[in-house]
């Protein structure tokens, strides 16, 4: 996953790209499932036709490799944890290399099965554990065949020096074409976050921008509730904005909406999600807090950009206050219903004099 900035808004963080990763993660998925389609028909052929040649403790391995394979199918169409599967396949289809290597195989053929472990290991584990898995194989098969005679066949010279060139040449394009594809996909998914987080953001004063609650808080807060229920909503309005634009320009109106974006993110909590709702409009959502401790947090909010002054030039300056909606909701079906009340209760606020928090609830 690609790195973020720490020093980023924590709603930034929230923006997901969960269709990239799922991507990878399927095309990992059918390689393991055509990995293990093979390795169940050709293990089972071998048995079947090699059984009275191979010796016992490598026909008996096959068997069990065999079943464990179809177990190792059937618990990931279960529970879809790819990675432990998937190693646990290749370290058993490694052991199944090494064995192989070791008595042989049918006519000292062995050493020619080796060649596609590189192949699948990278596309299957990417590229560290694959790197790992290849790595143990090839250090292992150098081993029987260089190393001290422990009761393992004898190949010939001219045969183990081209099986260990070949292996090698396998292992180092397997290896390159994986790590430039690797690099491809983290680019990419880079680029994709950046690309969504920009959309997702307020040009103006880099808050969270209206797309950004229906496209990821919801489905986050419906996936997640016991990080986010109840939650509160608070809709909030600059009182005589307009006057402002009409008396000093929209210049100096852009930044007073840019000032009060800063006193949300200093005065209000860091997971707190801040939006820029539409014009001098403002939507809080509060995770974990209920209607009477958000009205105290938007009671002293209010109080607190009361007392602010907003400085543009040395001759343009002003005061802002604003007014307040708060209603909780208690589920992600009531939040549409919720913004409308607290809608009603920011404009119950305007007419009671603005500068003030009014608080609801839902029928």
């Amino acid at each position: 996953m690609p790195e973020q900035n720490t020093s980023q808004p924590s709603w930034l963080k929230l923006i997901n790209i969960e269709s990239v990763y799922s991507a990878e993660k399927q095309r990992r998925a059918f390689t393991f499932f055509t990995m293990i389609s093979i390795a169940l028909v050709l293990v089972t052929t071998l048995v079947v036709l090699n059984y009275h040649i191979y010796a016992k403790p490598l026909t008996v391995m096959l068997v069990i490799s065999d079943i464990t394979f179809l177990v190792c199918a059937i618990y990931f169409m279960r529970t879809g944890h790819l990675n432990a599967v998937a190693a646990l396949v290749l370290g058993i289809i490694c052991m199944l290399c090494v064995a192989l290597v070791y008595t042989g195989g049918k006519e000292n053929t062995a050493l020619y099965w080796l060649m596609f472990y590189p192949v699948v290991a990278f596309s299957t584990l990417g590229l560290r554990i694959g790197l790992i898995g290849v790595s143990v194989l090839l250090c292992v098969s150098c081993f029987l065949l260089y190393g001290p005679d422990i009761g393992q066949v004898k190949y010939g010279y001219a045969e183990k020096v081209r099986f260990s060139a070949s292996f090698i040449l396998v292992f180092l394009f397997t290896f390159i074409g994986e790590y430039f594809r690797n690099k491809s996909h983290m680019e990419i998914a880079h680029m994709t976050l950046l690309q969504k987080q920009d959309a997702h953001t307020d040009q103006l004063t880099g808050l969270a921008n209206r797309r950004f609650i229906t496209s990821h808080f919801l489905p986050l807060a419906k996936s997640r509730p016991e990080q986010y229920f109840p939650f509160t909503v608070l809709l909030m309005d600059l009182d005589n904005f307009k006057y402002i634009n009409d008396s000093f320009g929209h210049d100096f109106g852009d930044h007073v909406l840019i000032e009060f974006s800063t006193f949300l993110e200093s005065q209000l909590r860091s997971s707190d999600i801040k939006v820029r709702y539409g014009g001098e409009e403002f939507m809080v959502i509060l995770p974990r807090i209920d209607s009477d401790a958000a009205f105290y947090v938007a009671d002293k909010f209010r109080e607190y950009i009361s007392t602010q002054t907003i400085m543009f030039t040395q001759t343009q300056k002003t005061t802002i206050t604003c007014s307040i909606g708060v209603v909780q909701v208690n589920k992600i079906s009531e939040f549409n219903q919720a913004v409308k009340r607290a809608d009603e209760c920011l404009y119950d606020a305007k007419h009671a004099g603005r500068n003030c928090v009014m608080s609801g609830e839902l029928a």
